[in-house]
């Protein structure tokens, strides 16, 4: 599993019909060139600056390509995204930054913690986060990092 993309990597803006997310998942047999063209015709995208119309653009081809599974986990991180206030979207952003400037060994040990904990279901993660073991192999920024990317992850069961 790759490290999670957060910045950048959710639209801000909502599609035709609510959610960018949910507009996707509605316009899901449409072939991508049409969705495209219904999107270049939303007036709330013709309101964005050029540089978040090329993003969104990409980030609907991108997703069209994805793997069905992959698809529905980044559909779903974009709603949890959208459904925090701008104050804890804020917090996600800039904890995705702050991971990515972790010493490559630290991202390493992040990477997994965050993939075993994306297995715990949503209301026990912060326990976990609590719990000694993890208190004993993450610095409170680290855990704190883990916490706030983790609000927008959605569970995956093990498998």
């Amino acid at each position: 599993m790759a490290r999670p993309s957060y910045s950048g990597s959710v639209p801000q803006i909502s599609g035709p019909q609510g959610h960018l997310g949910a507009w996707l998942n509605q316009h899901r047999s449409v072939p991508v060139q049409d969705q495209e063209k219904m999107l270049r015709q939303d007036p709330s995208f013709s309101r964005l600056p050029q540089s978040d119309q090329q993003r969104l653009v990409r980030q609907l081809h991108q997703v069209d390509q994805m793997p069905e599974p992959q698809r529905e986990r980044r559909l779903a991180r974009a709603e949890a995204l959208e459904r925090l206030s701008p104050q804890q979207r804020a917090q996600v952003t800039d904890s995705a930054h702050r991971w990515s400037s972790l010493p490559q060994d630290r991202q390493a040990m992040m990477k997994q913690a965050f993939r075993n904990l994306s297995e715990v279901p949503p209301d026990q993660r912060q326990t976990v986060l609590n719990s000694s073991r993890y208190q004993n192999n993450f610095s409170p920024e680290e855990r704190g990092i883990l916490s706030n990317l983790l609000r927008v992850e959605p569970y995956q069961p093990p498998q």
